[in-house]
């Protein structure tokens, strides 16, 4: 039996194709953006719910209404404008550069 001594990848597996997005001393840096995301994720889904509930109360049925809104431009461009600060949130707790996405 012959030992095979083990090659160097090209990348690192967590690297995409192209560009680098985190270096390998950032691991505490990854584990404050996982934090702000999900603070993010439950302050909506917390006001999502209640907001449902508030309009439950007074005998409107939300749910599927929003199923079937199309999103008109204008409302499209203030979501599209919070996505990005949401996105600015976690990739500033990751001291990333969001222009380089």
């Amino acid at each position: 039996m012959t030992a095979v001594t083990p090659t160097k990848p090209e990348r690192p597996i967590s690297e995409p194709v192209g560009r680098r997005i985190l270096t390998s001393d950032q691991l505490d840096d990854v584990g404050e953006a996982i934090l702000a995301l999900t603070r993010e994720v439950y302050v909506l889904t917390d006001r999502l719910m209640v907001l449902e509930a508030v309009l439950e109360k007074r005998g409107i049925a939300v749910q599927a209404e929003v199923d079937r809104f199309i999103v008109p431009p204008d409302l499209q461009a203030k979501l599209n404008d919070k996505r990005d600060k949401i996105i600015g949130a976690v990739l500033s707790a990751l001291k990333s550069d969001p222009s380089r996405l």
